[in-house]
């Protein structure tokens, strides 16, 4: 996970803080209005679960690779 926090800081770390700020709700509101439930059809509600969805299993799986990586950075420098 850190060197994905690095490379973002890098890139991310030239843009003005407007820039950021609309990334900032990009990612936060990928639906242009806030959420409506009554208002939202069946295939957008489905298409932010599984947006959702899918953000939360790709962050789980780079969180477990980040471990990994750390166990094994520690047995390399063990031996």
């Amino acid at each position: 996970m850190k060197l994905h926090v690095k490379y973002f800081q890098e890139k991310l770390g030239v843009l003005p803080v407007d820039d950021l700020w609309v990334i900032i709700e990009e990612l936060l509101l990928p639906h242009p209005n806030p959420f409506d439930k009554k208002s939202m059809s069946y295939a957008e509600v489905l298409e932010l679960a599984v947006v959702l969805k899918s953000s939360n299993e790709l962050f789980k799986n780079l969180n477990q690779i980040a471990i990994l990586k750390d166990a094994i950075d520690n047995a390399s420098n063990k031996s």
